[in-house]
């Protein structure tokens, strides 16, 4: 989507509390997830250069990883 706007892009999306980001490698994939602290992180964004990645449904955001 493009979205054309005078406005900054943190003014249309705010940043999240960064405080609980962590970066982790879940089947050799570097992913930005969200830690709850309770040993289990969700995924933020696929940080990776291989196209495959951002194809399994295991590495998708929002899904939940086990530590």
């Amino acid at each position: 989507m493009i979205l054309y706007t005078p406005l900054s892009e943190h003014d249309i999306f705010p940043r999240q509390d960064e405080s609980n980001v962590v970066y982790h490698k879940h089947k050799n994939c570097p992913v930005k997830c969200m830690d709850d602290g309770n040993g289990k992180r969700q995924i933020v964004q696929v940080l990776s250069t291989d196209p495959s990645h951002y194809m399994d449904p295991e590495l998708q955001p929002g899904q939940w990883l086990d530590s």
